[in-house]
Protein backbone atom coordinates (compact mmCIF):
# COMPACT_ATOMS: atom_id res chain seq x y z
CA UNK A 1 0.00 0.00 0.00
CA UNK A 2 2.59 2.37 0.66
CA UNK A 3 4.50 1.40 -2.62
CA UNK A 4 0.91 2.72 -4.43
CA UNK A 5 0.67 6.05 -2.55
CA UNK A 6 4.43 6.90 -3.46
CA UNK A 7 3.62 5.86 -6.79
CA UNK A 8 0.14 8.22 -6.77
CA UNK A 9 2.53 11.16 -5.82
CA UNK A 10 5.16 10.97 -7.88
CA UNK A 11 2.29 10.84 -10.73
CA UNK A 12 0.64 13.41 -9.83
CA UNK A 13 3.60 15.59 -9.18
CA UNK A 14 4.83 14.32 -12.99
CA UNK A 15 1.27 15.66 -14.30
CA UNK A 16 2.09 19.17 -12.73
CA UNK A 17 5.56 19.55 -14.44
CA UNK A 18 4.32 17.89 -17.46
CA UNK A 19 1.35 20.08 -18.04
CA UNK A 20 3.15 23.32 -17.02
CA UNK A 21 3.29 26.62 -18.72
CA UNK A 22 4.37 25.73 -22.85
CA UNK A 23 4.49 29.11 -23.70
CA UNK A 24 7.70 29.67 -21.78
CA UNK A 25 10.95 29.66 -23.72
CA UNK A 26 13.26 27.56 -21.37
CA UNK A 27 10.49 24.32 -21.28
CA UNK A 28 11.93 21.77 -23.76
CA UNK A 29 9.57 18.31 -24.47
CA UNK A 30 10.98 15.10 -25.84
CA UNK A 31 10.17 12.02 -26.87
CA UNK A 32 12.60 9.02 -26.79
CA UNK A 33 13.04 5.05 -28.32
CA UNK A 34 14.88 3.08 -26.79
CA UNK A 35 16.52 -0.93 -26.70
CA UNK A 36 16.85 -2.24 -23.52
CA UNK A 37 18.50 -5.08 -22.12
CA UNK A 38 17.06 -7.04 -18.75
CA UNK A 39 19.06 -6.46 -15.60
CA UNK A 40 18.48 -8.73 -12.22
CA UNK A 41 16.97 -11.62 -11.36
CA UNK A 42 14.01 -10.94 -13.40
CA UNK A 43 16.39 -11.05 -16.65
CA UNK A 44 17.65 -15.35 -14.89
CA UNK A 45 17.66 -17.50 -17.91
CA UNK A 46 15.88 -20.85 -17.83
CA UNK A 47 16.93 -24.00 -19.20
CA UNK A 48 15.50 -24.77 -22.83
CA UNK A 49 13.44 -27.08 -21.39
CA UNK A 50 11.78 -25.52 -18.84
CA UNK A 51 8.19 -26.71 -18.18
CA UNK A 52 5.66 -24.35 -19.09
CA UNK A 53 2.98 -22.51 -17.92
CA UNK A 54 6.10 -21.99 -15.43
CA UNK A 55 6.11 -23.33 -11.75
CA UNK A 56 6.15 -20.62 -9.19
CA UNK A 57 10.08 -19.92 -8.76
CA UNK A 58 10.38 -19.45 -12.54
CA UNK A 59 7.68 -17.05 -12.61
CA UNK A 60 8.81 -13.60 -13.51
CA UNK A 61 12.16 -15.17 -14.81
CA UNK A 62 13.95 -15.23 -18.47
CA UNK A 63 12.77 -11.51 -19.43
CA UNK A 64 14.42 -10.81 -22.96
CA UNK A 65 15.88 -7.40 -24.29
CA UNK A 66 13.03 -5.62 -25.19
CA UNK A 67 11.89 -2.23 -26.85
CA UNK A 68 10.03 1.02 -25.22
CA UNK A 69 9.32 4.72 -25.33
CA UNK A 70 9.50 7.65 -23.65
CA UNK A 71 8.19 11.36 -22.27
CA UNK A 72 10.12 13.94 -21.13
CA UNK A 73 9.85 17.93 -20.04
CA UNK A 74 11.89 19.35 -18.50
CA UNK A 75 13.22 23.19 -17.61
CA UNK A 76 16.59 24.94 -19.28
CA UNK A 77 18.42 27.20 -17.00
CA UNK A 78 21.67 28.77 -17.75
CA UNK A 79 24.38 28.83 -14.91
CA UNK A 80 26.88 29.62 -16.80
CA UNK A 81 29.01 27.10 -17.24
CA UNK A 82 26.39 24.88 -18.86
CA UNK A 83 22.94 24.25 -18.34
CA UNK A 84 20.88 22.80 -15.24
CA UNK A 85 17.12 20.97 -16.49
CA UNK A 86 14.99 19.75 -13.95
CA UNK A 87 12.87 17.24 -15.57
CA UNK A 88 10.06 14.83 -15.46
CA UNK A 89 9.96 11.76 -16.93
CA UNK A 90 7.64 8.62 -17.68
CA UNK A 91 8.11 5.20 -20.10
CA UNK A 92 6.98 2.65 -21.03
CA UNK A 93 9.14 -0.74 -21.48
CA UNK A 94 7.68 -4.01 -23.04
CA UNK A 95 10.02 -7.39 -22.41
CA UNK A 96 9.04 -10.61 -23.01
CA UNK A 97 10.64 -14.10 -22.18
CA UNK A 98 13.48 -15.42 -24.18
CA UNK A 99 13.33 -17.83 -27.51
CA UNK A 100 13.80 -20.76 -25.59
CA UNK A 101 10.81 -20.61 -23.37
CA UNK A 102 8.74 -18.98 -26.01
CA UNK A 103 9.00 -21.87 -28.05
CA UNK A 104 7.85 -24.02 -24.99
CA UNK A 105 4.76 -21.65 -25.14
CA UNK A 106 3.76 -21.97 -28.84
CA UNK A 107 4.52 -26.15 -28.63
CA UNK A 108 1.61 -26.54 -26.36
CA UNK A 109 -0.68 -23.56 -28.15
CA UNK A 110 -0.21 -21.97 -24.48
CA UNK A 111 -0.09 -18.33 -23.92
CA UNK A 112 3.37 -16.61 -22.85
CA UNK A 113 3.79 -13.45 -20.36
CA UNK A 114 4.77 -10.33 -21.30
CA UNK A 115 6.58 -7.39 -18.91
CA UNK A 116 5.41 -4.33 -19.03
CA UNK A 117 7.11 -1.40 -16.57
CA UNK A 118 5.67 1.95 -16.77
CA UNK A 119 8.70 3.85 -14.43
CA UNK A 120 8.15 7.72 -13.55
CA UNK A 121 10.80 9.72 -12.91
CA UNK A 122 11.64 13.45 -11.17
CA UNK A 123 15.04 14.57 -11.44
CA UNK A 124 18.23 16.87 -13.09
CA UNK A 125 20.35 17.12 -15.94
CA UNK A 126 23.58 18.84 -16.32
CA UNK A 127 24.27 19.67 -20.30
CA UNK A 128 27.86 21.16 -20.61
CA UNK A 129 28.84 24.36 -22.76
CA UNK A 130 29.76 22.93 -26.15
CA UNK A 131 33.15 21.24 -26.08
CA UNK A 132 32.83 19.74 -29.75
CA UNK A 133 31.10 21.91 -32.72
CA UNK A 134 27.27 21.04 -32.33
CA UNK A 135 27.69 18.11 -29.78
CA UNK A 136 26.47 18.83 -26.13
CA UNK A 137 27.03 16.18 -23.40
CA UNK A 138 25.23 15.35 -20.55
CA UNK A 139 24.42 13.59 -16.89
CA UNK A 140 21.53 13.03 -15.28
CA UNK A 141 20.24 11.26 -12.33
CA UNK A 142 16.17 10.59 -11.24
CA UNK A 143 14.53 9.06 -8.62
CA UNK A 144 10.67 7.86 -8.74
CA UNK A 145 8.65 4.58 -9.05
CA UNK A 146 7.92 1.84 -11.40
CA UNK A 147 4.38 -0.67 -11.91
CA UNK A 148 5.51 -3.85 -13.49
CA UNK A 149 2.83 -5.89 -15.19
CA UNK A 150 2.86 -9.19 -16.13
CA UNK A 151 0.54 -10.30 -18.78
CA UNK A 152 -1.61 -13.61 -18.09
CA UNK A 153 -0.21 -16.85 -19.42
CA UNK A 154 -0.74 -20.22 -20.00
CA UNK A 155 -3.85 -22.70 -21.23
CA UNK A 156 -6.85 -20.26 -21.48
CA UNK A 157 -9.03 -23.43 -21.73
CA UNK A 158 -8.14 -25.03 -18.63
CA UNK A 159 -8.34 -22.83 -15.49
CA UNK A 160 -5.64 -24.70 -13.36
CA UNK A 161 -2.70 -23.85 -15.50
CA UNK A 162 -3.55 -20.29 -16.77
CA UNK A 163 -2.14 -17.88 -14.59
CA UNK A 164 -2.82 -14.39 -14.09
CA UNK A 165 -0.93 -11.27 -11.63
CA UNK A 166 -1.34 -8.66 -9.74
CA UNK A 167 0.76 -5.12 -10.57
CA UNK A 168 3.51 -4.59 -8.37
CA UNK A 169 4.54 -1.22 -7.26
CA UNK A 170 7.98 -0.01 -6.09
CA UNK A 171 10.58 2.64 -5.64
CA UNK A 172 12.83 3.55 -8.79
CA UNK A 173 16.01 5.34 -9.86
CA UNK A 174 17.99 6.16 -12.70
CA UNK A 175 21.35 7.49 -13.65
CA UNK A 176 22.33 8.14 -17.80
CA UNK A 177 25.21 9.76 -19.84
CA UNK A 178 24.87 11.08 -23.41
CA UNK A 179 25.14 13.65 -25.81
CA UNK A 180 22.96 15.89 -27.92
CA UNK A 181 24.00 16.80 -31.63
CA UNK A 182 22.81 19.29 -32.49
CA UNK A 183 19.32 20.66 -30.66
CA UNK A 184 17.02 18.61 -31.75
CA UNK A 185 18.39 14.49 -31.62
CA UNK A 186 20.22 13.29 -28.46
CA UNK A 187 21.64 9.23 -27.97
CA UNK A 188 22.80 8.11 -23.99
CA UNK A 189 22.78 5.13 -21.93
CA UNK A 190 21.08 5.12 -19.00
CA UNK A 191 20.60 2.57 -16.39
CA UNK A 192 17.31 1.82 -15.08
CA UNK A 193 16.72 0.37 -11.11
CA UNK A 194 13.48 -0.84 -10.49
CA UNK A 195 13.29 -2.44 -7.25
CA UNK A 196 12.49 -5.28 -6.06
CA UNK A 197 8.90 -6.51 -7.30
CA UNK A 198 6.31 -8.74 -6.41
CA UNK A 199 5.32 -11.91 -8.12
CA UNK A 200 1.58 -12.84 -7.48
CA UNK A 201 -0.87 -14.20 -8.84
CA UNK A 202 -4.58 -12.67 -8.47
CA UNK A 203 -7.10 -14.23 -5.93
CA UNK A 204 -9.38 -15.28 -8.84
CA UNK A 205 -6.97 -17.21 -10.83
CA UNK A 206 -5.22 -18.60 -7.43
CA UNK A 207 -8.57 -20.27 -6.55
CA UNK A 208 -9.07 -22.43 -9.21
CA UNK A 209 -5.29 -23.49 -9.09
CA UNK A 210 -4.52 -27.16 -7.57
CA UNK A 211 -2.89 -27.84 -4.01
CA UNK A 212 0.30 -27.59 -5.63
CA UNK A 213 0.09 -24.06 -6.75
CA UNK A 214 -1.87 -22.44 -3.70
CA UNK A 215 0.72 -21.82 -1.76
CA UNK A 216 2.53 -19.45 -3.69
CA UNK A 217 -0.41 -17.00 -2.83
CA UNK A 218 0.23 -16.68 0.91
CA UNK A 219 2.70 -13.47 1.84
CA UNK A 220 5.41 -16.02 3.22
CA UNK A 221 5.64 -17.57 -0.14
CA UNK A 222 5.01 -15.08 -2.47
CA UNK A 223 8.43 -14.55 -5.16
CA UNK A 224 10.47 -11.19 -5.43
CA UNK A 225 12.45 -10.01 -8.58
CA UNK A 226 14.62 -7.36 -9.10
CA UNK A 227 14.20 -5.43 -11.70
CA UNK A 228 16.62 -3.09 -13.92
CA UNK A 229 17.22 -1.94 -17.46
CA UNK A 230 20.20 -1.04 -19.55
CA UNK A 231 19.01 1.05 -22.08
CA UNK A 232 19.99 3.15 -25.27
CA UNK A 233 17.80 5.63 -25.34
CA UNK A 234 17.62 8.47 -28.95
CA UNK A 235 15.58 11.45 -28.17
CA UNK A 236 13.72 13.93 -29.83
CA UNK A 237 13.68 17.21 -28.99
CA UNK A 238 11.13 20.42 -29.47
Amino acid sequence: MKNIHIFSTLCIAAMFMLTANTAQAQLRQSIFLNGNLPMGSWATSLASNTPVPLTPKNMGKDASIGFGAGYRAQYLFDVGAGEVAPFANIDLLWNTVSKNTSDNYTQYNYKKTSYFNVPIFVGVSYLNDQIVSDITFFGEAGIGADALFMTNEGDKNNSSNYYSYKPSFNIAGEVGIGAYFGRHVSAGIHYYIMGQHTVDMTAKSAKNHPATQAYYTTPGNRQTRTVGSLMLRIGFHL
